[in-house]
């Protein structure tokens, strides 16, 4: 039995517990982690006991050889194909996950009687295991070897853009598939903004530079931000650098298993508003990473998320003085049963 069946059926055990007979599975990540099928046009119907694989008769051979473990039926409407094998099964006990589908395909389901329940996949991938980890840790650590290098090729006159070409470049050279979001370059005046979008705008001396990126490696993510200041840097400048890499180290120490995410988040911003900036830090402490950039479990101060041991996440906090400049700093972490693993750990 390879991973994925192993995760059918972990998800059948799921599915057998909420006292239903089937899920429908449609975001491609979800698929992905479900079957190894990383592309758009299948969908899922997760039994008891069993799997099936809803596809376009283009993609049929592809899902086939790829989930040999999963009976694949091809049709020219996926969506009607699953309703009307559930009715000539007389499967009736029938899930959807809202957050995972779109405002139309929602509506479709409801109309047919499925039941709207979500959580289901999500749980499963908040724990890495295995080649997960692996896929992590790499992907992180090609992010992380390119600061250095990246950070001696920014000089005055450069445009923020070109940084984050090159960026892109020095991480697909070490391996990557590609950014795994659109690359943050921000100087000066622009590193207020949490997600500036980056320009043509070019680097002056003195002068804040900010970039948070990441890649994907096999389909997993890494996330980070560095901050720095290019010249002599003001006196405003490195007060709120320090704060904000204090905040940082104790977010961080606080990560561990058993530990609520919910109180990362106050940890990190207690510090930042003790020190009379709470104002500044407009967003959450941290997120979970994996086959997206972001998901659970959120580190924020509403978050219900226990961590656990294999949970992938940054801590990041942000101090941003609009006009002036921003400063963030982030890291992805492992988190384990004593404590955490920084895996973006690069100057």
């Amino acid at each position: 039995m390879n991973i994925y069946e192993k995760r059918v059926r972990e998800l059948s055990a799921a599915i057998k517990k909420e006292k239903l007979e089937a899920l429908v599975v449609s975001r491609l990540e979800d698929v992905g982690f479900l079957t190894g099928f990383h592309l758009e046009g299948c969908l899922l119907l997760v039994g008891k006991s069993e799997v099936r694989a809803f596809t376009s008769k283009m993609l049929r051979d592809h899902v086939s050889s790829k989930v040999p473990f999963a009976e694949t039926i091809s049709s020219d409407n996926i969506r009607n194909s699953v309703f009307e094998f559930a009715q000539k099964k007389k499967i009736k006990k029938i899930a959807f996950e809202p957050e995972t589908v779109s405002y139309l395909d929602g509506l479709f389901w409801k109309k047919k009687g499925f039941a709207a329940k979500g959580g289901f996949v999500s749980s499963l991938r908040q724990v890495k295991k295995e080649a997960e980890l692996i896929n992590v840790s790499r992907s992180c650590r090609i992010a992380a070897e390119v600061f250095p290098i990246i950070k001696k090729k920014i000089k005055k006159g450069r445009s923020e853009i070109s940084v984050a070409r090159q960026i892109e470049d020095l991480m697909q050279a070490r391996g990557a598939y590609g950014p795994s979001f659109r690359i943050i370059v921000a100087f000066g005046e622009n590193s207020a903004l949490p997600h500036h979008e980056t320009s043509e705008r070019r680097l002056k001396n003195n002068e804040t530079v900010l970039i948070d990126y990441g890649c994907v490696y096999n389909f997993y993510c890494s996330d980070m931000t560095r901050t720095f200041f290019y010249g002599r840097p003001s006196a405003e400048f490195r007060k709120v650098y320090s704060i904000v890499q204090e905040a940082q180290k104790r977010g961080i120490k606080a990560v561990k298993s058993g530990t609520r995410a919910s109180f990362v988040d106050k940890v990190v911003r207690e510090h930042i508003s003790d020190n009379g900036y709470g104002q500044y830090f407009i967003h959450g402490t941290g997120h979970g990473i994996g086959l997206e950039i972001h998901e659970s479990p959120l580190v924020n101060s509403k978050s219900k998320a226990v961590l656990k041991t294999g949970m992938c996440l940054t801590v990041e906090p942000g101090i941003y003085l609009k006009g002036k400049f921003g400063v963030r700093i982030e890291d992805s972490l492992l988190v384990g049963k004593k404590g955490s693993k920084i895996l973006t750990k690069a100057g």
